[in-house]
């Protein structure tokens, strides 16, 4: 099953790259929160150009614990030039998950929540997918 949804993914990517790919974005760059040490939220998020995305259990981690796609669907500036998004992850180990993630203007916190069904309406911070990072450079 898992080699079947694995070869479905590549071939649906070989031909539906345009509109899968994020591109060059603010979003796209390294993410970390190592208050985060329970493993249910990863320390470390990566979000590529390419639209790949990898999750780490820790800031210093080299083995993912998961590695899929994801899209923007739709991204946009509130009044107080915050960048917001809608956005569809798909992943081997969760499958699909939609997310609505703010960058604040200054563009160093992330803050998220995720859904697994429906893309979330607002960001709650005591909801329980709610999750926070901040930009981190590697080099």
């Amino acid at each position: 099953m898992r080699v079947l949804f694995v070869a479905a993914l590549c071939i649906s990517l070989m031909f539906y790259a345009d509109t899968t790919l994020a591109g060059s974005d603010e979003i796209c760059c390294n993410w970390v929160n190592t208050k985060y040490v329970s493993g249910n939220r990863p320390q470390k998020l990566i979000l590529n150009d390419d639209g790949t995305f990898a999750t780490y259990k820790t800031k210093t981690g080299t083995d993912a614990l998961e590695r899929g796609m994801f899209q923007i669907i739709k991204k946009w500036k509130d009044s107080e030039e915050n960048i917001w998004y809608q956005i569809k992850m798909q992943g081997l180990k969760y499958g699909t998950k939609y997310k609505l993630a703010t960058i604040s203007k200054d563009g160093d916190k992330l803050k998220f929540v995720c859904k697994s069904d429906k893309l979330p309406d607002e960001i709650d911070e005591n909801a329980p997918d709610y999750c926070n990072y901040t930009r981190f450079s590697m080099y």
